[in-house]
């Protein structure tokens, strides 16, 4: 859990990313660090006071406020990105599960999801935002999770406008690797590439998708006078719970076609099919299979929902684009380290890594935050400093920070 990132690289990265841009004093880039990460889980209300109670309290750094706030800047914004994708590198593996030693047949597992982040209104002429009547600023980020790991690996941030599709078409497919999409991502043009890739696809079918049927294998009724038929043409057997077929897709912008796996599962509860296409082999994967492995999609977003509702990405409320760089990276890297705790817990227990709720663990993350903290710090201490801790938290952290304007306040009522 604590060699995801050391004192010692922590120092070097600093120098590296011109974190220090003279000798360093007293606001070391460990401790900054720890509790800019630890600092996006602790408090609702993300901003620079969450990482200076912090330093303050049990790293023991008395510094002003502003000094803590001056440090949010281009240093500290390149810091936090490689200590981010230091800490992904080291994330301990999941444990092993029946689907997941199936999964091993795959170079990499990998997921893409979008959200939109609400920014300052500052920042509106670097992110306009698209719903203009809702927001003035807003950007997207664009997140790969690996699926067998269960992890985070890549993260690209645009403005709002940003597209999946575009953003997923600059990167280049890797053979061997699977890639689980969901139906805003569909692209006839993504089919073919991934297969020219000689990678692997498992994505749902959109209700208006009609490609031509070419093969086959069962569940329609006249099975060889389908063929050449558009599949909403088909007729389905009601005496099976699924279809497995090969159907021709047209790719408009590359003027290709490509042929793809399309299988469906009916759902007794909804009394409709799931319906999903893939180039997987059907003599390795049964529609039933496919329909199990595509919900490990799910991961992502709940992965998604960590990072935006516990690590609390969507509350970057700065008009400094190097402190949201920051404070992004930052709600980042407290997604890995309570991925990394989860991880460490589950494999002390002796359970299985998806037996714990992420959730559940973002929920108790401000409960976490500052004993992991005075872990990962070597912070010795007795019943009679952690009441002083707590006393310090109270009134130095939470003091007023407009007396005068309060006293004033007071005044008129008396």
């Amino acid at each position: 859990m604590f060699t995801l990132v050391s004192r010692k690289e922590t120092e070097e990265l600093a120098r590296k990313t011109g974190y220090y841009q003279r000798e360093p004093q007293a606001l070391r880039a460990f401790e900054f660090s720890l509790c800019c990460a630890l600092g996006a889980v602790v408090e609702h209300k993300r901003g620079f006071a969450s990482v200076w109670r912090l330093l303050g309290t049990v790293a023991g750094i008395d510094v002003a406020r502003s000094a803590v706030t001056q440090r949010f800047g281009p240093g500290s914004a390149s810091l936090l990105e490689e200590l981010f994708f230091l800490a992904v590198e080291r994330l301990p593996a999941a444990g092993d599960s029946v689907l997941r030693e199936r999964l091993n047949a795959f170079r990499d597992v990998l997921a893409q999801d979008g959200t939109v982040l609400q920014l300052s209104p500052v920042l509106a002429t670097l992110f306009p935002a698209t719903r203009t009547n809702v927001v003035d600023a807003a950007a997207k980020a664009h997140v790969t999770a690996d699926l067998r790991a269960r992890r985070i690996v890549d993260v690209t941030v645009t403005g709002e406008r940003g597209s999946e599709l575009n953003e997923l078409y600059l990167q280049e497919f890797v053979a061997g690797s699977l890639y689980l999409f969901d139906l805003g991502y569909t692209s006839y043009d993504l089919f073919w590439l991934i297969e020219q890739a000689r990678a692997f696809l498992l994505m749902r079918l959109k209700e208006n998708a009609n490609p031509k049927v070419v093969r086959v294998r069962h569940g329609v009724r006249a099975p060889t006078a389908s063929v050449g038929r558009k599949f909403k043409e088909l007729e389905f057997c009601k005496t099976q719970d699924s279809f497995d077929l090969d159907a021709e897709f047209v790719c408009a912008e590359l003027g290709e076609t490509v042929t793809m796996r399309v299988v469906g599962l009916w759902n007794h509860a909804t009394q409709r099919y799931h319906c999903y296409v893939t180039n997987l082999s059907p003599e390795e994967w049964s529609v039933e299979d496919l329909a199990i492995l595509y919900r490990q999609r799910w991961i992502i977003e709940l992965l998604m929902k960590l990072m935006k509702s516990h690590c609390h990405l969507d509350h970057l409320d700065t008009g400094n684009p190097d402190a949201l760089r920051t404070q992004l990276y930052a709600s980042l890297l407290a997604a890995v380290v309570l991925h990394a705790l989860t991880a460490t817990a589950a494999t002390s227990a002796g359970i299985p890594l998806e037996e714990i709720s992420f959730l559940t663990v973002g929920i108790a993350a401000p409960l976490l935050a500052v004993t992991l903290l005075m872990l990962w710090l070597k912070r010795r201490t007795t019943y009679e400093e952690l009441a002083a801790m707590i006393f310090r938290t109270i009134a130095l952290g939470c003091r007023d920070q407009n007396r005068g304007r309060t006293r004033e306040s007071t005044a008129r009522l008396r």
